[in-house]
């Protein structure tokens, strides 16, 4: 529909609507259904919400719903039709209310946005610092040797946690899972290829090839003991980038935390940290 047949049909609409409230005006006055009506009215003025006009910015007025504006410069080779029909359905969105439902969403959107425009600004001004050295990276690797490494691990699993130091010291001493298996025939026991997985180093007081784990309590009741087979480590030129990365991360976060710091004090703010009912419970 173009806007000249849109400004027609709402002419047309007008015209309807002022020959029937002639008629109505002329018809004799019922008390019972003038009631009815002025209760409907007064329903509808009740759940109905205002829909602030916002003033008037330069550029050129194409369209306006309900007095409110819509700009040439809006429309961004979209259809003048739909940026109507889009207004339409927000004006009523607004009268049924939904805005208060979005509230908290668009302040929480905004207090994110302020944010972390506030951390951009920080590091965008924060005085040039030395870059990231080779040698830097590098002494970060021999660090943290054990982050950049995959190890491979085999697991006995056995019902009965009575089993657990001794099962444990029999693979310390270097006897091989299986054969420690077969050494109970009568009980369930397993021996499981599990493969490279580094959640489950947390178990090794040493990351060595034969190392052995303490005993571990699965999910599904049972009880297991982990040993290293193989170590492969991550070469430093693949590593590179990503320590590049954490450590200039770690840098940015200091920065922002001394900016945090020196706000709270210039700022006056007080700090105050409430205790929950179920901390408290917890350290009880």
């Amino acid at each position: 529909m173009t806007l000249r047949k849109f400004a027609l049909l709402f002419t047309i609409l007008i015209l309807i609507g002022c020959n029937q409230s002639d008629s109505n005006s002329e018809a004799p006055a019922d008390d019972n259904t003038g009631t009815g009506d002025k209760q409907s009215q007064s329903s509808m003025n009740e759940n109905t919400s205002v829909v602030e006009t916002e003033p008037e910015r330069e550029g050129k007025v194409v369209a306006r719903v309900n007095g409110q504006p819509i700009y040439e410069d809006s429309i961004y080779g979209r259809n003048l039709e739909h940026l109507i029909n889009e207004e339409i359905i927000y004006q009523d969105g607004i009268s049924r209310g939904l805005d208060k439902q979005y509230r908290a969403r668009v302040r929480n959107f905004e207090r994110n946005l302020i944010i972390q425009g506030i951390k951009v600004n920080i590091l965008e001004n924060a005085e040039p610092t030395k870059e990231t050295s080779d040698e830097d990276i590098k002494n970060y690797y021999e660090s943290n040797k054990d982050k950049y490494s995959h190890v491979s691990l085999y697991e006995i699993s056995f019902p009965d946690s009575k089993l657990g130091s001794e099962i444990k010291d029999k693979a310390r001493s270097g006897e091989e899972l299986q054969t420690i298996a077969d050494s109970y025939p009568d009980i369930p026991i397993t021996v499981n290829n599990i493969g490279y997985n580094r959640a489950m180093v947390q178990h090794f007081t040493a990351i060595e090839v034969g190392s052995v784990s303490e005993v571990i309590q699965k999910p599904d009741g049972t009880f297991s003991v982990l040993k290293i087979a193989e170590i492969k480590d991550i070469p430093f030129n693949t590593a590179k980038n990503s320590i590049k990365y954490r450590l200039e991360a770690a840098r940015n976060a200091q920065m922002i935390d001394s900016y945090i710091r020196k706000a709270a004090e210039e700022n006056n703010m007080t700090i105050e940290i409430i205790e929950q009912e179920s901390n408290k419970e917890k350290n009880q």
